[in-house]
């Protein structure tokens, strides 16, 4: 299927939701033709030294809500609803990319993993900052908290560190590094 793709520096996984500011006209374009369609677009993000600036895989976006922001600017609340590997981009007149993109089971282990109590630690701090920043919980109404796969995925989206790494741990490490990694910090930051 083809599809917009929109390279951001942001990362997200399947089941990921954010809020887009949208002020360029070809992506006020893609947003117009994604809701009217309703066939979303794919949020990647940005890669230096590739063709059109795209990586191989991004998630596929629904547009779940939208609003502007005090300027005016269009802000769009958006959900991943699937990982996609993103082949052939091209680009149209307006300088908007497309391509064609494929669903596939990426990160390999984002599969529901019941949570368990060697790692209740991480669910329950991951809800504490979700209820100490209501824009970012609001984006999530129905929270998965026992999910560990979930869990794992959301502090990924959120933690300050880099893409590269945020990459790293996601698709080129396994999830037993993950976990270790996110404990390692989890640990550091929320204990005494």
């Amino acid at each position: 299927m083809k599809r917009a793709i929109f390279p951001l520096p942001v990362f997200i996984l399947p089941e990921g939701a954010t809020k887009l500011r949208i002020f360029e006209q070809r992506y006020l374009d893609m947003v117009k033709e994604a809701a009217k369609d309703n066939t979303g677009f794919v949020l990647c993000t940005y890669q230096h030294e590739t063709e059109f600036n795209l990586p191989n895989l991004g998630c596929l976006m629904q547009i779940n809500d939208f609003n502007q922001d005090d300027s005016g600017q269009l802000l769009i609340d958006v959900y991943a609803q699937a990982a996609v590997t993103i082949h052939n981009p091209f680009q149209d007149k307006n300088m908007l990319r497309y391509a064609d993109v494929e669903a596939v089971i990426e990160p390999v282990w984002y599969k529901k993993i019941p949570l368990d109590q060697n790692n209740a630690l991480l669910s329950e701090t991951l809800r504490s900052v979700f209820a100490s920043q209501p824009d970012l919980s609001a984006l999530y109404p129905t929270p998965q908290y026992d999910d560990l796969a979930w869990v794992a995925a959301r502090w990924l989206e959120i933690l300050p560190i880099s893409l590269v790494k945020k990459q790293q741990l996601a698709f080129e490490s396994n999830f037993e590094n993950l976990l270790t990694f996110l404990h390692t910090l989890i640990n550091t930051e929320f204990t005494d």
